[in-house]
């Protein structure tokens, strides 16, 4: 009898697993039908076109990337040009600004250019960088606590990332053009990798491999994308496209893709690691920024910063950006929407029900229900079950504008 049991338990869990995973809520008239009366009693502003529910909140200036706690229950907003002021932390239900995070600094001519955070899973803790001093600081939500800065080991620090195993993390410095890997629970460094190029965004390839992409700059040459061994500290494959800037990369660890974007071209690629070769690229709208994969790996968000201003790229841009939504497989621009003035940070819920990104020039974080947001409530399910079966895990000199 308990082994019946524990077979119905396993085929109802398998049952519902499509929906505990949060397909998006694309074209799917039926399902929005159910959820929207109780949607917007909550708050929820309604679209008639996917994302069909959103929230926004303001910020203070140049919110420059957002961040999803590991629970889902928060979003953290780095921004780039407040002074002072380093991160925003909203909680997404009720959608609302409850924190805000401020560094000291010994030069506070300095006290600005947070670029980007990402959250460390062991603890819960959220790690960010500010530009301007080369230092990257570490904040406790649970204690409201900020350690003090560290050095990051390079000048103009931007982006980080944790290897799967959570045991070092990667930092990308644009005017020292390195990699820092560092012990992600001694801060010693491990490790320098020195790039060709400009370096932008990082993704880990298992727990010893780290592609990052090369931005290369107002006056590179041929960019493109770079893997390292980091035990050895030696470049291990390259991946060049003629005059491109890559802005950011993403790693699939199931089907061993790598996607990365181009802000230069307006394209979206997608490269076979085990087969070493290129299988696709999507144009997308002007100047892609940050990419990020659902859940499941079938779909990839891209936030794109629209055209330049023709006084300058500092300056609002003369139409809003958009964010496009691509399904992986096969390989497809599924729908685009025009969101605010310079959309560049973008994250997506770990449920994959909810998708968080910001608006450069609007001081401006949204919040869009993207796929069943009743698979939230039902996420302890999910995570015991994945337990019990196995589951698959993923990773100056000039102005402060310079290609920001």
């Amino acid at each position: 009898m308990l082994r019946r049991s524990r077979i119905l338990l396993f085929v109802a869990l398998i049952t519902c697993l499509p929906l505990l995973a949060g397909k998006l809520m694309y074209h799917d008239m039926f399902l929005v039908d159910r959820v929207r009366d109780s949607l917007m009693q909550a708050g929820w502003d309604y679209r008639t076109e996917f994302p069909y529910f959103m929230k926004s909140a303001r910020t203070a200036s140049s919110p420059k990337s957002c961040v999803f706690s590991p629970d889902g229950k928060y979003v953290y907003v780095t921004l780039l040009g407040q002074r002072n002021v380093a991160v925003q932390v909203y909680s997404v239900d009720p959608f609302e600004k409850i924190r805000t995070v401020s560094p000291p600094c010994r030069d506070e001519s300095k006290n600005y250019g947070f670029a980007e955070g990402v959250c460390y899973e062991p603890d819960g803790s959220f790690w960010f960088t500010r530009m301007t001093t080369g230092e990257y600081f570490v904040y406790h939500p649970g204690s409201d606590s900020l350690e003090a800065a560290r050095s990051a080991g390079g000048v103009w620090t931007k982006s980080l990332e944790f290897s799967p195993n959570n045991r070092q993390v990667a930092m990308s410095h644009w005017i020292s053009r390195r990699i820092s890997v560092i012990d992600a629970r001694t801060h010693r460094l491990i490790r320098n990798l020195n790039t060709s190029q400009i370096p932008r965004g990082v993704a880990w390839i298992g727990n010893d491999t780290l592609a990052v992409a090369l931005y290369g700059g107002a006056n590179s040459t041929d960019c493109g994308i770079e893997v390292f061994d980091v035990r050895t500290g030696k470049k291990v494959q390259s991946m060049p496209e003629h005059r491109s800037a890559m802005r950011d990369v993403r790693y699939d660890p199931r089907k061993k893709m790598l996607y990365y974007d181009d802000m230069r071209f307006a394209l979206v690629y997608k490269y076979d690691w085990i087969r070493r070769e290129t299988l696709d690229r999507i144009e997308v709208d002007s100047h892609p920024n940050t990419i990020r994969l659902t859940p499941d790996g079938e779909y990839l968000f891209v936030s794109c910063r629209g055209p330049n201003n023709p006084g300058g790229y500092t300056l609002p841009s003369p139409r809003n950006g958009e964010i496009v939504v691509i399904a992986t497989e096969p390989y497809r621009t599924l729908t685009s929407w025009q969101q605010g003035n310079q959309p560049t940070g973008l994250d997506i819920s770990p449920d994959g029900a909810y998708l968080a990104t910001t608006d450069f020039m609007d001081n401006r974080v949204n919040l869009y229900v993207i796929a069943d947001p009743r698979s939230v409530k039902q996420r302890a399910s999910v995570q015991f079950f994945n337990k019990k079966t196995g589951n698959i895990y993923e990773m100056g000199t000039r102005s402060f504008w310079w290609w920001w």
